[in-house]
């Protein structure tokens, strides 16, 4: 498996294209990462020869308040199924968590109702100290679910002493998401003492060097920027007691399992381990369970299988590459003065479309891989406020933003995998919302996943379009042996035929 940095981009091992040494002796380490990348001279710790200091990670005493058919009928109600010996009963209000007076505070700033589903069975399993997987569709709660028992966790432990790490680390797969979980967590840590921080690539190391050791109690990482820091001695994670991975599925779609490998290597063996995720493949089980002990427990609000949120409508429109701008342009003009996010498969076509818009009087913004930091998050901070209402994006922002009044999310390209899609719409219909998704399905370039996607549509109740059902069971559009296609060109010619250009 190649590394991947934390924009997402394949550099497969080291010395350039030949992928290793120009005398063919590999270079890499015991986990796969090449000289030359984070974390390759890190070793892992021998555990059994280091002294560690006791901790405590049980915090919940289950009060069985809720007679078992109310718990039955809650949990039915709301989709969720719970997996494992000993799960405790749901948290139906935020006094049921007691949490600290402070937190309670920010809960009641926020004009929360109440627990979210994830929230309500997540809380109380994780509190419990307990391993724990919980699945989820995006825009479900998932992060306050981990960092509100994180506090706990952390308040209950010895202080920080000068040179220790931190207490609790969440681990996310882009950038975007490391300091969107960082801004929540500092909300709901006001007035609690501690100190949130994270580490991330495409930004400077200083600053975060800086707050490395002056001691924060719980670190957002990326995983490279994770490793870079741990193997320059500038933090450690002997003190790590509470480990959480958010968006586990999406950090082993980007190739991040040697690093993740590598970093757990660093972290005391008897820690509490949280993994939550939008969906759970099947792929990925094996190597994720090796992280958690026997015992856990998991929780799933709705499917694991990929199950697309119910609260956004979502339409199809089978076309082909020259009819999209047209109708996207249409589309905007009806969305005038609302946000729309637009999903396309490239950093070139991210920018191209940008600009032709922005001729045509609709003013946008890009944002994708090659954006410095500043400049990404300038864009983000712009369409968050509404000082820009069009924002075009590759999947680097599909799990990275986090905006509860995007109207409209459109996927001008369709992504490389249906999971994407998943994570794509779900940055509409937010936080108990509605929201609208338009997906424009080209046969030439996307028909091979046309079952999938009817599955997921189908799933989520949404209406199935005659041409989509007709593509059924076809992995590629209009090949017929006289390489003639459908639309009357042949196989090479036409713009539209032609693949899109390299990855995000």
């Amino acid at each position: 498996m190649g590394y991947y940095n934390d924009s997402g981009r394949s550099n497969r091992g080291f010395g350039g294209r030949s992928g290793g040494r120009r005398d063919g002796r590999s270079r890499k380490n015991e986990y796969g990462i090449g000289h030359g990348q984070p974390g390759a001279n890190l070793r892992p710790i021998n555990w059994a020869t280091t002294s560690l200091r006791p901790f405590r990670k049980d915090f919940y005493t289950d009060p069985m308040i809720h007679d078992q058919q109310t718990v039955l009928n809650y949990r039915s109600e709301k989709t969720i199924t719970v997996i494992g010996d000993g799960i405790p009963q749901p948290i139906l209000t935020f006094q049921q968590a007691n949490f600290p007076p402070s937190i309670m505070n920010q809960i009641h700033e926020a004009g929360f109702p109440s627990p979210t589903p994830i929230q309500a069975q997540g809380w109380p399993m994780a509190l419990s100290g307990r391993d724990v997987v919980g699945i989820a569709q995006t825009g479900s709660g998932k992060t306050l679910a981990f960092v509100l028992p994180g506090f706990v966790h952390i308040l209950a432990q010895e202080p920080l002493s000068r040179g220790d790490g931190p207490i609790a680390l969440v681990v996310a797969p882009t950038r975007e998401l490391a300091m969107q979980i960082e801004t929540e967590a500092q909300t709901f840590a006001r007035g609690l003492g501690l100190k949130i921080g994270s580490v991330y690539g495409g930004a400077s190391k200083w600053p975060q060097k800086n707050m490395l050791r002056d001691g924060v109690d719980m670190l957002v990482c990326t995983p490279g920027r994770m490793l870079d820091f741990l193997e320059n001695d500038a933090t450690n994670c002997q003190r790590v007691t509470y480990l959480v991975f958010d968006e586990a599925d999406r950090m082993l779609d980007m190739g991040f399992e040697n690093q993740i490998r590598l970093l757990v290597s660093q972290i005391r063996p008897d820690r509490q381990v949280l993994l939550w995720s939008a969906t759970w493949p099947k792929e990925i089980r094996r190597m994720a369970s090796d992280f958690l002990r026997d015992d856990f427990i998991q929780l799933k609000v709705g499917s694991d299988e990929g199950v697309a949120c119910e609260r956004v409508a979502q339409t199809c429109l089978v076309m082909s590459s020259y009819q999209k701008q047209p109708h996207l342009e249409d589309t905007l003009r009806q969305y005038s003065g609302r946000k729309v996010l637009v999903f396309v498969g490239t950093k070139r076509m991210c920018d191209q479309l940008s600009r032709d818009l922005n001729r045509k009087g609709m003013y946008t913004n890009a944002i994708h891989g090659d954006k410095d930091q500043r400049t990404r998050t300038r864009t983000l901070a712009d369409f968050k406020d509404g000082r820009t209402r069009i924002l075009l994006a590759t999947d680097v922002a599909a799990r990275g933003i986090h905006i509860d009044d995007i109207a409209l999310v459109v996927n001008y390209d369709f992504p490389q995998c249906c999971d994407d899609y998943i994570h794509r719409i779900g940055r509409t219909g937010r936080a108990g919302s509605f929201g609208t998704a338009i997906t424009y399905f080209d046969p030439k370039t996307d028909s091979g996943k046309t079952n999938k996607f009817i599955k997921i549509l189908t799933d989520a109740n949404q209406t199935v379009p005659e041409e989509l059902m007709r593509l059924r069971g076809s992995s590629s559009y209009g090949g017929r042996r006289n390489g003639r296609s459908r639309f009357g060109g042949n196989r090479r010619g036409g713009r539209g035929g032609s693949r899109r250009f390299g990855a995000y």
